[in-house]
């Protein structure tokens, strides 16, 4: 084996160089996924399986003869009106949500001139 005087060449090769174009995707990028986490949310809010249905908080109305018995029903029946009845329709809004930040956020870096 020989050694050289030469330096090896640890240039990029031209077909490597980051292109124009991907330059173009990493600002474009957030939109996208914004747009699709915002329809796949969509989608998840209006399809409603019934293995993702959840059980009926108040099973039984049944108040109980004591004062704290029936706050402890009042407070179950009022848990009623609020929890959801399908988990893939929670799912949905919140992808909806986070889609909706996300645009917002890259929206405003944009209007703000920032490139991170």
């Amino acid at each position: 084996m020989r050694l050289t005087e030469k330096r090896p060449d640890l240039k990029l090769p031209a077909h490597l160089k980051r292109a124009r174009g991907a330059a173009d995707w990493d600002r474009l990028a957030p939109f996208a996924f914004g747009a699709g986490i915002i329809a796949a949310g969509a989608v998840l809010s209006r399809i409603r399986p019934t293995a993702l249905d959840l059980p009926d908080a108040t099973p039984r109305k049944s108040r109980g003869a004591g004062p704290i018995s029936r706050l402890i029903a009042w407070t179950r029946d009022g848990a009623d009106h609020v929890a959801p009845e399908n988990m893939s329709a929670q799912l949905g809004r919140s992808l909806i949500l986070a889609g909706t930040a996300m645009l917002a956020a890259r929206v405003l870096d944009e209007l703000a001139g920032r490139d991170d």
